[in-house]
């Protein structure tokens, strides 16, 4: 059975005490959803997204700032959907005393985050969503700032700047990675000073209908899903609009293994998010690509004909590198930095270059089909998927 043909899943929150079926792939699984709370069974106007798996170190701070947002001007449900944790991510958010009124908590037997935005949207009650991942954490007046500027710009998604943190020297040169054009090019949204209207924006603030409309998150893609809904907002006419006034902050990786492995994702699922959508792919995407390729052909060309110009290509990212280190440590203030970066910047762009360069070869023979447990209805997205 195709995740697609996930009909049983209801539209409406059970009863007290309910057992759902959910249908997925070919098992079926039988797990308890918290009920309403009898005194939040008004309609709330945001739903509150979390999607956790196994983040006992950030939840807390998360859902605090959660619930401690300002100015919002109606309520505020929160959906924590788990992906079967097997720390205390579960235990701690049962611990919090909004807990059974305030804040449910929803099973992702799936695991991955695509899974639970779409479980999310299926379960909101409220006329707006809005996803936070776990590692992260958001100002008091995140929601406030998302519906004012939505309400000023009339645009469908609304989202941040991240502000990146990291743990420890390398996650620490991570973070300055994540923000600065030499690890993430021209992508805006990690560092943009100034309002505009952008290909991406942080996060995901849009009216729960709209979702419904262009059918939720593609769970064919379980990572770089929120840039392929990007795109599919865009086609279907919706704009998307980044504010430096949203304040998110970012907990990153902290080791160079678990940043490899992030960006090998991100750089594989990115080639076939590509694919789908051919028209709509940013410059900075092919420059990983074509580095490792010309790395790779450099090596190639000096071992055949031990030819000097096989090293243009290194000797043109040393320099990149050298410049990128001393640009980070006089920044951070840290000798330690100088080392650092290079080898924080080469796994990045490396990971996510070889990445892409399989998913090339891997997704050109795997044909899309698109998979949602929210089926497109709209005209308008009859020909995006």
């Amino acid at each position: 059975m195709e995740l697609s043909k996930c009909a049983a899943w209801p539209r409406s929150s059970p009863k007290d005490g309910c057992t759902v079926t959910l249908y997925l792939g070919a098992q079926v699984k039988n797990d308890v959803i918290d009920p309403i709370p009898p005194a939040t069974t008004r309609s709330p106007l945001v739903t509150a997204v979390v999607a956790t798996y196994n983040e006992e170190a950030h939840v807390r701070l998360c859902l605090e700032g959660l619930l401690n947002q300002r100015d919002v001007g109606g309520d505020v449900e929160i959906l924590v959907v788990d992906g079967g944790s097997s720390d205390a991510t579960v235990d701690i958010v049962k611990s919090l005393p909004e807990y059974g009124s305030r804040i449910r908590l929803i099973p992702n037997p799936r695991r991955f985050q695509v899974y639970a935005w779409n479980i999310g949207i299926r379960e909101a009650r409220g006329r707006f969503v809005a996803l936070f991942s776990a590692h992260t954490e958001y100002s008091p007046d995140y929601l406030a700032r998302c519906l004012e500027v939505r309400e000023r710009t009339g645009a469908a998604h609304v989202g941040g700047v991240q502000v990146p943190v990291g743990d420890g020297p390398i996650g620490n040169v991570i973070a300055w990675a994540m923000q600065s054009p030499f690890g993430i090019g021209d992508a805006r949204f990690r560092y943009a000073r100034e309002e505009q209207f952008a290909d991406v924006a942080w996060g995901l603030f849009c009216e729960k209908t709209i979702l419904e409309a262009i059918g939720g998150f593609d769970e064919s893609i379980p990572f770089n899903e929120d840039s392929e809904l990007f795109y599919r907002l865009r086609r279907a006419g919706y704009t998307i609009f980044m504010s430096p006034s949203i304040k998110v902050t970012y907990h990153t990786r902290s080791s160079l293994p678990r940043l490899a492995q992030q960006m090998f994702r991100y750089g594989f699922w990115r080639r076939k998010t590509q694919m789908i959508h051919p028209r709509y792919v940013p410059l900075r995407v092919y420059v990983p690509p074509m580095l490792v390729l010309g790395l790779v052909l450099s090596i190639l060309g000096y071992a055949a004909a031990r030819t000097p110009f096989a090293a243009i290509a290194p000797a043109a990212y040393v320099l990149f590198l050298a410049t990128a280190a001393i640009v980070a440590s006089l920044k951070r203030r840290n000798i330690w930095t100088f080392f650092i970066t290079p080898i924080v910047l080469a796994v990045m762009h490396i990971s996510y270059g070889v990445g892409w360069l399989i998913g090339f070869f891997v997704h050109a023979f795997r044909p899309h089909v698109r998979r949602s447990m929210l089926p497109a209805h709209s005209k308008t997205d009859a020909n995006i998927s």
